[in-house]
């Protein structure tokens, strides 16, 4: 069976904490309902409901608890579960703080999941959970035949990003050190634990990937579909002009790259672009998400991407524009983070869907395209902008930074106030925004809905 892990927003975490810690140091229950969702490697479940069981009909003590687990699913909610295709997640606290399921737990889930494994005619994972008072999920599946398989990841997805799995066990470094020196050795081990993937591998995609290679992440997963050319080679760090000369691919170059820095980051490669069914399968594995592209349709992707999986997004972008005679009349650097309880970047005014639609037309009937451009049905989509590594750098640079203040916490100010970050070169002037933590109705009706997200299934071609 393939690894499992378990996500939720943050909204839901602090739904399931508040309930499970009412303040009278006594054990409480919950149920989580989860939609599936297929990687790679990975089955991500990814909570979409939280059920409450009143406290008072429960028979509650300090370690121990005995609730009316049917009372609160019924024949008929668990028909409705069981059309849905989800699973189900019993969550109890532990006020104690001990972070390991008990011996009347193993026995207490086996009695109850021999009952709702076989409510179900297939092989959907469910099992259960525990919560400790600083908020720590521990899951796991229970199966069929009554062993354990533990959740080897539990996420939460908000202006923080929360992820518990177990520590990877590496041989210390010296470069090692000096990152624990200034971050911590618990953000050290988070950080190789992670598996992130970068979308665009360009200008600042892989300014974004050395940066997480020299910062030890565990995992990489890049995705470009186009090859390394003259053009690129002022921008494209690790790439050369005998990489253009033979025109490789730039996830083939980069990934060299990143294996002969020889810093234990392993690296999953897809020359495809975001529609492809074998890349969003190897996203959905990740924790984090990169985006480093210049189109509409490619942020609306991997947007729709983040949120059906309730995976946290960094977008990275650069708009420089050129007079002609060698002067700018502008350079931005831009970096987004969204989470699906927030503001997207469709609300933000990033992109629109009508330049998705016509990047759409352009690339599948190029002619028509054309008529209905010039007719004014359509957008027209963008020319390659003028390029400056700086600037590139200096977006990169937010974005990871960004990145790394989510995990650990280092900001004085709420990380709410970071959603979108400018540097304006011209101007010589950085600006922040807040989240104003309203999502896009469109988006907001298919997050945490998986492998169903109609959104997902539309953009997503076979290959």
């Amino acid at each position: 069976m393939r690894s499992i892990s378990l996500a939720m927003m943050a909204q839901t975490h602090q739904e399931v904490s508040g309930h499970l810690f009412p303040g009278d140091g006594l054990e409480a229950a919950g149920i989580l309902l989860c939609n599936n969702g297929s990687g790679k490697y990975h089955h991500r479940l990814v909570v979409a409901e939280f059920i409450f069981l009143p406290h008072e009909m429960s028979a509650r003590s300090a370690d121990g608890l005995v609730w009316p687990f049917e009372k609160h699913l019924p024949p008929a909610r668990i028909s409705e579960i069981d059309r849905l295709g989800q699973s189900i997640i019993t969550v109890h606290s532990h006020p104690g703080g001990k972070g390991q399921f008990s011996k009347i737990d193993d026995r207490n889930d086996r009695e109850l999941f021999e009952s709702v494994n076989a409510w179900f005619n297939d092989t959907r994972i469910n099992g259960a959970a525990i919560m400790i008072p600083d908020g720590t999920i521990v899951a796991r599946a229970v199966l069929e035949n009554g062993e354990f398989l533990k959740i080897q990841s539990v996420n939460v997805v908000g202006e923080e990003i929360l992820v518990w799995k177990d520590q990877v066990h590496t041989v210390p470094t010296a470069y090692g050190g000096k990152l624990a020196q200034t971050l911590g050795q618990g953000t050290l081990q988070r950080l190789r634990g992670m598996r992130v993937g970068v979308v665009g591998c360009s200008g600042t995609g892989s300014i974004v990937i050395e940066l997480l290679v020299r910062n030890c992440v565990g995992e990489l997963v890049i995705v470009d579909d186009d090859v390394i050319e003259a053009k690129n080679l002022n921008r494209i760090v690790n790439g050369t002009k005998a990489d253009a000369d033979k025109k490789r691919a730039k996830v083939n170059a980069i990934a060299d790259a990143i294996q002969r820095a020889g810093l234990e980051t392993g690296v999953e490669k897809h020359q495809a672009q975001t529609d492809s069914k074998r890349v969003v399968s190897a996203l959905i594995d990740c924790d984090v998400i990169f985006g480093c592209v210049d189109s509409a349709r490619g942020r609306y992707h991997l947007e729709c991407i983040a949120s059906a999986y309730l995976i946290p997004y960094f977008d990275v972008g650069v708009n420089i524009e050129a007079d002609g005679s060698g002067s700018m009349d502008a350079a931005d650097a831009v970096a987004h983070y969204v989470h699906p309880g927030g503001c997207d970047l469709l609300s933000r005014g990033a992109y629109s869907m009508d330049q998705v639609t016509a990047e759409d037309v352009q690339r599948t009937d190029p002619e028509n395209y054309e008529r209905r451009r010039i007719a004014g049905y359509l957008e027209a989509v963008g020319e390659e902008q003028p390029a400056v590594m700086s600037v590139n750098m200096q977006a990169a640079c937010m974005a990871f930074n960004d990145f790394v203040a989510r995990i650990h916490s280092y900001r004085l100010d709420e990380d709410r106030r970071f959603a979108t970050q400018r540097f304006r070169l011209v101007h010589g002037h950085y600006e922040c925004e807040p989240d104003i933590g309203v999502p896009n109705k469109l988006f907001r009706r298919f997050r945490g809905t998986g492998d169903k997200s109609i959104l997902v299934r539309n953009n997503t071609r076979h290959d």
